[in-house]
């Protein structure tokens, strides 16, 4: 994962305007950040490559080709997996190494990306106690899932309660509304009147987020819902050709239109 977005914030600050006056050195979690991320980084690669060499294998392929479910775990468990759990407690005690804001690059990292029980509830115990204001907090709520999942449902609602409440950052409230909303919506049994505050919790979520890629992905629900409904005139489309000659979609009304997106992720 690349470094987050209020982490380089607060390091383009803190470290790379005085490094630019007088020559200063990265700081020390800098420096412990940089080498957890790219030992991790380095190690999920080593077993995605182990993992392609398995899949390319006579054994893996007759395996495959035999349905032996029994078989493709076996040959599965040969390839050594990152230990997700040593670098949980390691990014942890990092964390409790360095204070304040300095500590939230080791807890959005691994809350965001080690799929560990004893990582998650490290960090959630440690966002409870001392992080429910930082503005880096906006970084993990957008994983929020990934870290809650492991941490059961109690000290889930007690983290994304707080943060709405306590939270005086704009774009940490919003996630956390949003993932309470997507809680009540994914309850089978959630009453109409819960269904009601997950909708006003979209709703309030959107206004907190205006310009930023949660609130693209908020309104567009809303959008497919009101525009792109079947029988509905299709919104036009504004556009360059390959000529940069400019069009819109409109100008072909009455002719086959074929609509081909693409794009690289």
């Amino acid at each position: 994962m690349n470094v987050t977005r209020s982490v380089l914030a607060a390091w383009l600050l803190a470290v790379v305007i005085p490094a630019q006056a007088g020559g200063a050195k990265p700081s020390a979690n800098r420096v412990e950040y940089d080498k957890l991320v790219a030992e991790w980084t380095a190690a999920t690669k080593a077993n995605q490559e182990a993992m392609k060499v398995l899949m390319a294998s006579d054994a893996y392929k007759q395996a495959v080709e035999a349905k032996d479910t029994a078989k493709i775990n076996e040959l599965r468990g040969t390839v050594v997996r990152p230990d997700a759990k040593a670098f949980g407690k390691r990014a942890l005690a990092l964390a409790d190494q360095f204070a304040g804001e300095e500590a939230m690059p080791f807890l959005v990292y691994a809350g965001s990306n080690f799929a560990d029980a004893d990582t998650a509830k490290g960090v959630a115990e440690r966002v409870l106690k001392d992080h429910i204001k930082s503005p880096a907090l906006g970084d993990l709520m957008e994983n929020a899932m990934t870290l809650t999942r492991f941490v059961g449902p109690e000290t889930s609602a007690q983290l994304l309660d707080r943060v709405v409440a306590e939270s005086p950052h704009k774009l940490p409230k919003a996630w956390a509304m949003y993932w309470q909303a997507v809680t009540i919506q994914r309850n089978k049994e959630a009453s109409a009147e819960d269904k009601a505050k997950a909708e006003q919790l979209l709703v309030d979520a959107e206004a907190l987020a205006a310009g930023t890629g949660l609130a693209e992905r908020l309104a567009a629900p809303r959008f497919e819902k009101e525009k792109l409904q079947i029988g509905m005139e299709v919104p036009d489309i504004v556009g360059e050709d390959v000529d940069g000659v400019a069009f819109k979609l409109s100008d072909y009304r009455g002719k086959v239109v074929v609509l081909d997106y693409w794009g690289f992720w």
